[in-house]
């Protein structure tokens, strides 16, 4: 005689009560806190902590290592050095100092000290002379290595212990002090000598300052059609065309456009043939930012779909340091982060193919880089990490948190009685998920323990045979959970704390009973 098993205790009981069995998919299309909390699409989460969103399932952050110790203070900066031939390098900025870090450990000597402050802004230079990088702080005099020692630059015109921001447009490196709405440019590919004034003082209308000019490569490659965009601190984007700015003959204005103020001087990044500018208005791209009217800006906005977070973030957050966005290629992602306050970062992370956005929390960083296709952030006990790698947070478990769009499961005007739920992951190790069943668009805090996912699976010739767990091809796992809760639409709220290997959330399965129709 054999007993049922545990799916045939499932199916009779189904059948007895008329119990009815939904599927919603994992909400790949991410974060959302623009729509509705009772209209959302379902593809969307009201909640998306340390989740990825791919184009079908949502996948656990990987976590981050200690990469390079022996500083002190934030790590405010992290500027990559890129040759023309030979090694590369990342350079670190903590108390007053700069640091080569490229190998990691413990850090050496010092490049250079006595600095009055760690924000620097960078850029790469290529000239007869080899490859450069130059950077600017506002308070000290701008640095320059070149490729064997970092020296205080040599250029001449404007006062250079002020000068804050730097750009490389048409070959010709170009340059701002704080509090000015005038430019300095060099010679082409020229990274010292005399340097020419461009003032912006009767362009500008709205006054203010230059707080950084960028490069906008309209056609995903590098030439005569590139425009400079400098953007002032009262958001006026003042765009040209041409390259040399000595002749009207070669240089023109295009026009200036009312974009949100910038926000930090790290305000933008190159993504491809665009700019991604962070902005009162939301992140936004330059290509939709001078064709669109500011009116209209946040409805085009990258970050639209959660465009009132990042509102209330700028709004209470704004002023502090470390405002950042980075493209990191390897893993498909646009990170913009996100300083709290002086202790707590958080990311804001889109996916460069859907666009589909998450948060990332438990990485509190000041600043970040990708260096030899990795993805590193500066810490605020000194160190540089390495993000990206390993399976858990430099030892501490990955919190990620997903309360899926509310479902009324094709039944709107049937009030349910929901009994069991059942996540589907894709793992190298089992899950345990905790449960909270929210109903009716309540949004409670968390109840439940998450257990902690441990590391893969055993180790040839180290672990028991026919005892041990085996790593290899990820699997499937689930497993039914009892849950209870009342009401016409839900979602589950499904949190796990990972020590192992990244986890995939491919769906949620419900089971519910009837309890009665609305007229």
């Amino acid at each position: 005689m054999f007993l049922p098993s545990y799916a045939e205790k499932v199916g009779q009981r189904l059948t007895k009560t008329r119990s009815f069995c939904e599927t919603v998919f994992s909400p790949s299309g991410g974060w959302d806190t623009r729509e509705n909390i009772a209209d959302m699409p379902e593809d969307r989460a009201v909640i998306l902590d340390n989740w990825f969103p791919n184009s079908s399932k949502l996948t656990t952050r990987r976590g981050f290592t200690s990469f390079s110790t022996g500083m002190s203070g934030d790590v405010s900066s992290l500027m990559s050095y890129q040759p023309d031939s030979g090694t590369s390098r990342l350079f670190s900025a903590a108390q007053g100092k700069i640091y080569n870090v490229e190998s990691g450990g413990a850090v050496g000597a010092a490049l250079g000290s006595g600095f009055a402050s760690d924000k620097w802004q960078h850029v790469n230079m290529a000239t007869a002379g080899g490859r450069f990088l130059m950077m600017c702080n506002g308070s000290d005099a701008a640095q320059v290595w070149d490729g064997a020692a970092l020296a205080a630059t040599t250029l001449t015109g404007p006062d250079t212990t002020k000068l804050i921001w730097n750009n490389v447009h048409q070959n010709r490196l170009w340059v701002g002090a704080v509090n000015s709405l005038s430019a300095w440019y060099g010679g082409v590919k020229s990274i010292t000598g005399a340097f020419s004034e461009f003032p912006l003082y009767g362009v500008a209308s709205k006054g203010g300052y230059i707080m950084g000019m960028a490069t906008w490569t309209r056609d995903s490659g590098d030439g005569q059609d590139d425009v400079a965009i400098f953007v002032t601190s009262e958001g006026e984007a003042i765009v040209y065309n041409g390259t040399d700015p000595s002749s009207s003959a070669t240089w023109s204005l295009v026009g200036v456009f009312q974009i949100g103020k910038p926000i930090g001087r790290r305000f933008f990044i190159k993504a491809g043939g665009d700019l991604v500018l962070i902005t009162q208005d939301g992140f936004v791209s330059a290509a939709s930012m001078l064709v669109t009217d500011r009116s209209q800006a946040e409805k085009v906005a990258i970050s639209a779909q959660i465009n009132r977070a990042v509102n209330d973030a700028l709004r209470n957050s704004g002023s502090n340091f470390g405002w950042q966005p980075v493209i990191y290629p390897k893993g498909t992602m646009l990170l913009i982060n996100v300083p709290l306050d002086n202790l707590t970062s958080h990311q804001y992370v889109f996916n460069t193919l859907t666009r589909a956005p998450s948060r990332f929390t438990g990485m509190n960083a000041d600043c970040w880089a990708v260096f030899n296709d990795g993805l590193y952030f500066g810490g605020k006990d000194g160190k540089v990490y390495l993000a990206d790698n390993g399976n858990n947070d430099n030892g501490t478990s990955i919190s990620c948190d997903c309360l899926p769009a509310f479902s009324y499961f094709r039944r709107p005007n049937m009030v349910k009685s929901f009994k069991m739920g059942e996540a589907v992951f894709q793992s190298d190790n089992v899950v345990n998920p905790a449960f909270d069943l929210n109903t009716d668009f309540t949004v409670l805090s968390s109840t439940a323990i998450s257990s902690s996912v441990g590391g893969i699976g055993g180790t040839w010739d180290n672990t028991t045979w026919d005892t041990g767990v085996w790593g290899g091809d990820q699997d499937i796992y689930r497993a039914w959970k009892s849950i209870n809760g009342f009401g016409r639409a839900a979602s589950l709220r499904t949190r796990i704390q990972n020590m192992g290997p990244q986890i995939s959330l491919l769906a949620i399965n419900y089971i519910f009973e009837p309890g009665g129709y609305l007229r």
